[in-house]
């Protein structure tokens, strides 16, 4: 079986969450005959077991939206030579544009088209320079094009079916539930002593850890940060907030919510983080939180879990499907609920016995993800495709 694999971007040392497709990539690659498409690169990726890497440019930083969909064309006629049938476009919209328009338009190569999509706008805004809700119409109207142009359409977990199903009137046979995986090469818990030690030269403290990682707005909940480290600060509590991510809108700062409140004591902002060492800060939290008020399949809770470290999200997307069931009364807080959220992170985190309890059963869920499954699964969908 041949499948070409199109990614947006992959960069060595980006905090874009695209660096860990590289391992699951490879293990793919052992079971398919795999072609790898890469839209923004400033390398050529070393990735194992891999037919050939087209790199759309290197040279430039941000090239034309026409520039790009005329050497993607190209690229995928070649592929088209080489007789392949199935292709994987990742949160490209440029990545599937070329493709439908020679599948559905053209007729000339009748492959099996596969878009993943996970409740994430599907355009970046930021292609078109003219007004908000110009954007936001461009926006919609591309993203039912390729909905609508594809073969498949790639989600997960399985609410997020419905959410496609309803939003987007798609018909429940053209979704496939396909999972993000996890590396647990990577993401693997440490002993106590390994936690104790490494916090330590990590962060330089030996105060309880609270761990986000997400952009800085209000949207993913940064604000909230803020809030929960007030309460540290004026119950005195001996916990550490450390927040990793880049900025969001300019509707809300993190810096400035820190200096404004004198919160540098018990919210440290890191900025980005480069996602290759991203798993040291998993590794040493003792509570991960995801205050998001919108999310689709959130990598970042797996990543957490793998490291056995206990997550606290909202109710949004497709965190009840991703967490242990038997965790879902301490772990998932109704969205809205934001005083509740609070008040749990900080009960959660000053319980020992009880964080050691639920990170181990995370550890045990998030097994359910490793990379070996999820290649499985991959393989078997797309057998099932080809004999359909």
């Amino acid at each position: 079986m041949k499948l070409c694999y199109v990614l947006p971007q992959y960069y060595d040392n980006s905090a874009e969450n695209f660096f860990h497709i590289a391992n699951f990539l490879e293990e793919l690659g052992k079971k398919v005959e795999l072609y790898v498409v890469i839209e923004h690169s400033d390398i050529t990726p070393n990735i194992a077991n891999v037919e050939k890497i087209f790199i759309l440019d290197s040279h430039y930083k941000n090239p034309s939206i026409i520039y790009r969909l005329i050497k993607l064309i190209r690229i995928y006629f070649e592929l088209y030579r080489r007789g392949v049938k199935f292709f994987y476009a990742r949160a490209s919209l440029t990545g599937v544009l070329p493709l439908i328009i020679a599948n559905r338009l053209l007729n000339y190569n009748r492959s099996n088209i596969i878009f993943w999509s996970c409740g994430q706008d599907v355009v970046p805004l930021s292609y078109f320079p003219t007004g908000k809700n110009i954007k936001r119409l461009i926006s919609k109207l591309l993203g039912w094009f390729a909905f609508k142009g594809v073969n498949y359409l790639a989600t997960g977990p399985e609410l997020m079916v419905d959410y496609y199903h309803q939003r987007y009137k798609i018909p429940r046979a053209k979704i496939l539930t396909l999972y993000n995986d996890i590396s647990l090469n990577r993401f693997h818990p440490l002993s106590l002593q390994e936690k104790v030690i490494n916090k330590e030269e990590l962060l330089k403290t030996n105060k309880k850890v609270m761990l986000f990682v997400h952009t800085f707005n209000k949207c993913r909940g940064a604000d909230i940060l803020s809030l929960i480290a007030q309460k540290i600060k004026a119950q005195n509590l001996d916990i550490l907030i450390v927040a990793i991510g880049r900025p969001g809108d300019y509707s809300f700062s993190l810096k400035q919510e820190i200096d404004e409140y004198k919160l540098q004591d018990c919210l440290l902002n890191l900025g980005q983080i480069a996602n290759k060492d991203i798993d040291k800060y998993y590794k040493v939290a003792d509570l991960f939180i995801m205050p998001s008020r919108g999310e689709g399949f959130p990598r970042v809770l797996l990543e957490a879990m793998a490291c056995g470290c206990p997550t606290l999200a909202f109710d949004v997307g497709g965190v009840n499907n991703i967490l242990s069931a038997d965790t879902l009364d301490e772990l998932v807080i109704p969205l809205g609920e934001e005083e509740k959220f609070i008040e749990q992170s900080l009960r959660l985190i000053s319980d020992d016995s009880f964080l050691t309890e639920l990170g181990q059963k995370s550890y045990k869920k998030a097994l359910h993800y490793a990379t070996a499954n999820i290649v499985e699964m991959y393989t078997d969908c797309l057998s099932k495709l080809k004999n359909a």
